[in-house]
């Protein structure tokens, strides 16, 4: 007997086609980003966006909300699980039922319009290309933020979209707080006389090699290839179709190894958090990450307090300097750790290393809280943007491309960029309460053997899926809410010690 057999056989068939629906345009995304000829790519998407509409209507089919409603009504009669099934469908049914289906659609093709125009803008070199496209796009989200409706801010019910406990003045205090630690501490660290030399990361890495190395790696953290698929694409992704086929994507540089390195342990923690939730929840509507706040903080976990561990690299380096050994075989660990971790301002977000990071998607947020706000014309977005990367990261991007058009999410809408930060900030929390359980977690890293430390993940926060909310699993955990002192002691603490600081 499944979960959904123990709601009325009406209600559970229609879950089960949403979700099924939910898995196919999963699949068809996985392709589009790893693999769909060229010449099929534009019938792809048609299919999609057909699936898509489909998808829309079964989650706002009125009377599937009257079903939702019925069911909601005899709680009593239900498990908590079976309750949080219900409660889940039917807060996207609220979402998906006031917006016209007609307005829907024109949306969908306003992403599509607004993601071509990105790139013929990056081709160009020209935001003005991008701004009208952008315009259009971000005017339907806020249309849509008073369908949802908001007490505070019109980005709350934007930024709920990806994590439903958020809200403007919770992402306020968070990056004020988060801007007044770090700002300071780069400009120490950038000015630090020590500077470790990196340029041994920027010599040719076979790709071959690459492949390797990030295989090495992905069965150093125990993923599970016979539950995944790995494949590569020009931006690093995870695609969870469900606990049993969870694949990830790394992109290869020839002459930065990193790149490869950081995102197969970064796409590798997603996919981890995936494959542990309890299989029960497949097809539910509960078998997949609570928020993408949540979800980052997996990869976030692997990639920094995991794979930029020392003992991480005293167990794993000797195979970095068999796979390419023209390059490290003759750097000591220490040399090739404090390059690893070496800090320094850069345009891309995607290039930044952990402690300029958060200020990246910080800029990002306060540009869409100006636009919100009517501070700022579109035509004038780059200069807002060049002037907030100078006074938080002390660079000043020389092009459209290393600047404002770097990135093709808002080609999507509003509220998805809090996420990344926040996802610093629960895993920092983590890893705070982790290492008060299991108080040999540096042992346990550089054992070879990383399952206590998943174990622990997976007890407190992967199997739950999305069963419990990103607030219950903080609570249960830590004890309270989102704290960035955690972050803002471990990057203080490590980067102090590295760059010797007073």
């Amino acid at each position: 007997m499944t979960l959904l057999d123990k709601l009325p056989q009406e209600l559970a068939s229609h879950i089960t086609k949403i979700e099924h629906y939910k898995q196919i345009l999963t699949l068809l995304n996985w392709d589009a980003r790893t693999g769909v000829p060229k010449k099929g790519a534009s019938y792809a998407a048609q299919a999609k966006g057909t699936l898509a509409g489909e998808l829309f209507l079964l989650q706002g089919d009125a009377a599937f909300g009257a079903k939702l409603e019925e069911a909601a009504a005899q709680s009593d009669e239900y498990d908590d699980t079976i309750n949080r099934i219900i409660a889940e469908h039917y807060r996207a049914y609220k979402r998906k039922s006031v917006i016209p289906f007609e307005e829907h659609a024109a949306f969908v093709r306003a992403q599509s319009e607004a993601n071509a125009a990105w790139l013929e803008a990056r081709a160009a070199n020209d935001f003005a290309v991008f701004a009208p496209y952008l315009k259009k796009v971000f005017d339907s989200s806020l249309r849509f933020a008073s369908y949802w409706g908001f007490q505070e801010h019109p980005y709350d019910p934007l930024v709920q979209q990806f994590d439903p406990d958020l809200n403007t003045v919770t992402l306020n205090r968070v990056f004020g707080e988060l801007k007044d630690a770090l700002i300071p501490l780069i400009q120490r660290v950038t000015a630090a006389a020590n500077q470790p030399d990196t340029s041994l990361f920027r010599k040719p890495f076979p790709l071959s090699r690459q492949h390797e190395l990030t295989h090495e790696l992905l069965h150093a953290i125990h993923y599970d290839y016979d539950a995944g698929k790995f494949g590569e694409t020009i931006h690093p992704f995870t695609s969870a179709i469900n606990p049993l086929d969870a694949r990830l994507a790394s992109k290869f540089v020839a002459d930065d190894v990193r790149v490869a390195l950081w995102s197969a342990l970064h796409e590798g923690g997603h996919s981890l958090y995936t494959q542990n939730i309890n299989h029960e929840l497949i097809h539910t509507g509960l078998g997949i990450f609570t928020s993408f706040g949540i979800h980052e903080s997996q990869s976030i976990f692997y990639e920094k307090f995991v794979g930029r561990h020392k003992a991480f690299w005293e167990r794993h380096y000797p195979a970095l300097q068999r796979i390419q050994p023209e390059t490290f075989g003759d750097v000591p660990l220490d040399a090739f750790y404090s390059s690893l971790n070496a800090i320094k301002p850069a345009y891309n977000r995607f290039e930044a290393d952990e402690l300029t990071y958060n200020l990246h998607v910080i800029i990002r947020y306060e540009i869409e809280q100006a636009i919100i706000a009517g501070e700022v014309r579109y035509e004038d977005l780059p200069e807002l943007w060049n002037k907030k990367s100078e006074a938080y990261l002390g660079v000043v991007p020389p092009t459209h491309l290393d600047g404002i058009l770097q990135d093709g999410h808002w080609s999507a809408g509003f509220g998805l960029f809090p996420s990344y930060t926040l996802g610093f900030v629960y895993a920092a929390q983590w890893h705070e309460a982790i290492r008060r359980d299991l108080p040999n977690f540096d042992r346990i890293v550089g054992s070879g053997d990383l399952r206590p430390i998943t174990g622990w993940l997976t007890k407190h926060i992967h199997q739950y899926g999305k069963s419990r909310s990103a607030n219950e699993l903080l609570q249960q955990t830590v004890g309270g809410g989102i704290d960035t002192k955690p972050l803002i002691q471990y990057l203080t603490s490590k980067y102090s010690q590295l760059y010797q600081l007073s």
